[in-house]
């Protein structure tokens, strides 16, 4: 057991983390008392303007708001007019004899919460990830990481404001809840007054190891999936604590994008999730998720040869270098995923990092629904029209185009090829990039989430809805792409196009005015603020700075990429 009190959470390479600051001694629950009382006191001196007759500086408390959670007293700042509280901690550390477990909950009762006020003005240091995708083996970070952000527009219970807890992607192997242009921010709290969460989670094989060595050392005798134990562990705090930041712990609105929309596609499934969520966004998610323990731990056998581990101990006590160096990063099955924005060879396959373990989640996600086993709530399954496009950059020649798809799908054979290109007809494209981005897209990623949101609907109780991001940003993105790719409506959502787009049009800023037109209705009603577009049995709404909607979307490309068994190759992770 780590406590609060005796440790430092270190440095990450983009962030860091929170130091902890003693202003006000507090011992445990007696004493936890006499801390409120002071904080309602200071809020009503506040109020009566008695602090600044006695000549307190008027800045001192406008710029610290400080709220009660069930560990003690968070100490935030004010920017924007916003309060923000970044970097507080949800779990213990999962270090030493935490790592590879359940996350396990802060407690007055087991001496882990912290004394005095925490000092939440500093976000916490991101979970343990590789440098960059071209080095998986060097990673940056830290174990120490799991903590939350948080971004109130007020403080006033009585405000009772919708709450939107936030999953960021990366494969589930790299990113974080504070990054630029991609999280939460003052900017969008205070536009939208709504509550905003956001949280780091483990990552890679920290965050979703599978092994029967972890599994037989298990309480639930399961392994893999901490990622996902905390990210309910973030949703289990929210319940708890978030009526204290002004928000409505009964509206709360899970939403992620690309891994973090896999990670709620597999909370619609966990029972362990049930009723802490009323509303799920899933972004860009992948619609593959079965492979079981079982497959993986035999995959992952790999990692156990390498590392020469035989027991749990030895496990434990590897270093986080050792840990990343020897994972199955490139040793087929990998976890590297080469070709996911490229069309597949037939009958690859490659490495699950979220499994079926029985616990988190029993069974694949469409065949709990079946089963009347959803985390049944009103949900949008979206995507963007060109998801795979950052992967194309080098197509530059109708003829490229041919041969690449030729090329590509000779495993399938020449009928597939052949249809393919009368599918995807060169008439019908501005340039051969664009062609084969919506190619690949709908193969890896649109189709195959048609079919996952068109069991959701047949199956929930609640309205389903589905859209495609159709409109592209008014230039070329450096690293992401021209036409609407991956990631283009999340960044649009939060706000971030200016980041990205140097001197963003008209046309952009329309663009995230109508999504969140349409994601806030949502958020307060279950319901888009669009009357025509219906749930998705009966629509699928076209988003740019209108709404438009279609009965089918890529129609005759999606039925037959599906006939033809490419569901089994669509995005994993």
């Amino acid at each position: 057991m780590v406590s609060r009190l005796e440790r430092n959470p270190g440095h990450s390479t983009h962030q860091q983390g929170p130091e902890l600051k003693d202003t006000i001694k507090i011992t445990r629950q007696d004493d936890m008392m006499l801390a409120l009382l002071s904080l309602l006191a200071l809020r009503l001196a506040l109020a009566t303007g008695d602090l600044l007759q006695h000549g307190a500086p008027p800045t001192a408390a406008i710029t610290s708001p400080v709220v009660m959670t069930e560990c003690g007293l968070v100490k935030g700042s004010l920017e924007q007019g916003v309060n923000v509280f970044k970097g507080i901690p949800y779990a213990e550390p999962p270090v030493n004899q935490n790592r590879w477990k359940a996350p396990v909950p802060l407690s007055n009762s087991t001496g882990t919460c912290w004394s005095g006020t925490y000092d939440a003005t500093t976000f916490g240091t991101q979970c343990t990830q590789p440098i960059n995708y071209t080095d998986l083996t060097h990673p940056v970070g830290n174990e120490d990481c799991l903590y939350l952000n948080v971004w109130s527009p007020s403080l006033d219970g009585s405000d009772s404001l919708p709450v939107m807890v936030w999953i960021h992607g990366g494969d589930l192997v790299d990113g974080n809840g504070s990054m630029v242009a991609y999280s939460p921010n003052p900017e969008v709290a205070r536009d939208l007054q709504f509550v905003f969460v956001s949280m780091n989670y483990r990552l890679g094989p920290l965050g979703f190891m599978t092994l029967d060595l972890l599994s037989k050392a298990s309480e639930t005798r399961t392994s893999g999936n901490y990622g996902f134990m905390d990210q309910i562990q973030v949703l289990k705090w929210v319940q708890s604590n978030i009526r204290n930041f002004g928000g409505d712990p009964n509206k709360v609105t899970l939403f992620g994008q690309s891994s973090g929309g896999t990670s709620i596609y597999a909370l619609l499934a966990s029972p362990l999730a049930a009723g802490l969520f009323h509303r799920a966004w899933p972004m860009s998610a992948s619609a593959i998720l079965n492979k079981t323990s079982l497959e993986a731990s035999r995959d992952n056998q790999v990692f156990l040869t390498t590392t020469g581990c035989a027991d749990i101990q030895c496990l434990l006590g590897l270093s986080v270098e050792k840990i990343f160096t020897d994972s199955p990063w490139t040793v087929y099955p990998s976890w590297a995923m080469a070709d996911q924005g490229n069309i597949p060879v037939k009958g690859q396959f490659y490495g699950a990092l979220a499994v079926v373990d029985g616990y988190v989640i029993p069974q694949s996600p469409m065949d709990a629904w079946k089963q009347g086993k959803a985390v049944d709530v009103p949900t949008v399954f979206s995507n963007v029209a060109e998801e795979t496009d950052k992967y194309h950059l080098n197509i530059t020649t109708w003829s490229e185009y041919r041969s690449e798809v030729t090329r590509q799908l000779a495993s399938f054979g020449s009928e597939i090829s052949n249809k393919l290109l009368q599918l995807y007809p060169e008439s019908q494209y501005s340039s051969p990039k664009l062609q084969l981005s919506d190619l690949t897209s709908d193969l890896r990623v649109i189709c195959p989430m048609d079919v996952v949101a068109d069991v959701a609907d047949r199956y929930f109780t609640s309205f389903t809805y589905r859209y495609i991001a159709t409109q592209w940003p008014s230039q070329p993105v450096q690293g992401r792409g021209r036409y609407a790719f991956h990631g283009w409506d999340a960044i649009a959502f939060f706000g971030g196009i200016k980041d990205i787009v140097p001197n963003p049009s008209q046309s952009d800023l329309d663009f995230t005015a109508n999504l969140r037109r349409e994601i806030s209705a949502f958020v307060k009603t279950g319901e888009p603020a669009s009357r025509t577009w219906k749930p998705t049995k009966v629509s699928t709404a076209l988003l740019g700075s209108t709404t438009t909607v279609t009965t089918f979307y890529h129609r005759d490309q999606c039925s037959f990429l599906l006939r033809n068994g490419f569901f089994s190759y669509a995005w994993i992770n």
